[in-house]
């Protein structure tokens, strides 16, 4: 059970990413595929770091040929990043944030349901399919899903609008495919440290390509001063990404991209609660309690049923 809250906290602590990148896409002339950039370089730069000092060779020692898939955790990483980037103008905040989860939690019970990515097969019973199935309804009632036109609004309609869901969908997928592919490499690149190192390598040189087609200008251009936290994307990037690695194969994908969707849900409220990092003030409410205690039974019940 000691792997549980540790997937918890790493989930809880994804929202000061999103904060610092934030602000330092303001900083990086309001260019967002820069500072996905910045923050994939400076989480490749801690990882071959600790790996280095861990351990003791930052280079991944292969015990098996790793099949084609093994290389596309940082393409759904990227995918990821830039799928947000998207979708946050097309379909507002809420949908930018429910609907990749839900292509998390669904991606997540299939890989265990049926052993994809050579991760560890986990029956996906009855009783987890209703853990999971609260944990949705809990994100729902925090993220105040149907309750405010002005959040779920989106600027497109019709045809179009069915197709950016899609999206928001099939990139929560993809980052629930990237926790199994990395989960896996770890097991025969010599660890989760190494497997961290390949899949922020990929997501680094693809998101280099993007900006050298976007905007080559701000690669030689000096970010505006901001505050301390805004270089934190990359440390807390590192976290996730050696967190994902780490601890799929233990808990299995669907509990661990679950417990870190939990995590995220609660530290944004918390986060939101005492107006840290930039973050709008907002109280939590009695709704948004209960929704936050659905979510972390409901986590429960996917690990333990």
């Amino acid at each position: 059970m000691l792997y549980l809250p540790i997937a918890v906290f790493v989930g809880a602590i994804v929202p000061v990413q999103t904060a610092a990148n934030a602000r330092l896409r303001l900083s990086a002339g309001n260019r967002p595929i820069v500072p996905a950039l910045v923050s994939f370089t400076i989480a490749l730069t801690i990882s071959v770091v600790a790996t280095l000092l861990l351990q003791g060779n930052p280079l991944p020692q292969f015990s098996d040929s790793p099949p084609w898939w093994g290389w596309l955790g940082g393409l759904f990483g990227v995918a990821f990043v830039i799928g947000n980037i998207l979708l946050f103008p097309k379909l507002g905040p809420v949908q930018t944030v429910v609907l990749p989860i839900l292509g998390q939690v669904v991606m997540g019970l299939a890989i265990d349901q049926f052993g994809l990515f050579r991760a560890k097969q986990v029956d996906v019973s009855f009783l987890r399919l209703c853990g999971a199935t609260v944990v949705l309804l809990g994100i729902a009632l925090v993220m105040r899903v149907g309750r405010s036109p002005v959040l779920t609004s989106s600027p497109v309609s019709g045809p179009e609008v069915w197709l950016y869901r899609l999206l928001g969908v099939a990139i929560g997928m993809g980052s629930a495919m990237q926790t199994a592919v990395n989960g896996y490499m770890g097991t025969i690149a010599g660890s989760s440290l190494h497997a961290s190192e390949i899949n922020l390598a990929v997501g680094a040189v693809l998101l280099l390509i993007a900006v050298l087609v976007t905007s080559p200008r701000q690669l030689v251009t000096q970010p505006t001063p901001g505050p301390w936290w805004m270089w934190l994307g990359g440390v807390v990037g590192a976290m996730f990404v050696i967190a994902g690695a780490t601890l799929a194969p233990i808990l299995g994908t669907a509990t661990t991209v679950i417990a870190f969707n939990a995590g995220n849900i609660a530290g944004g409220q918390l986060m939101e609660s005492v107006g840290a990092f930039g973050a709008t003030k907002t109280r939590i409410d009695a709704a948004r309690f209960l929704g936050l205690v659905l979510i972390f039974a409901g986590v429960v019940a996917v690990r333990l049923l």
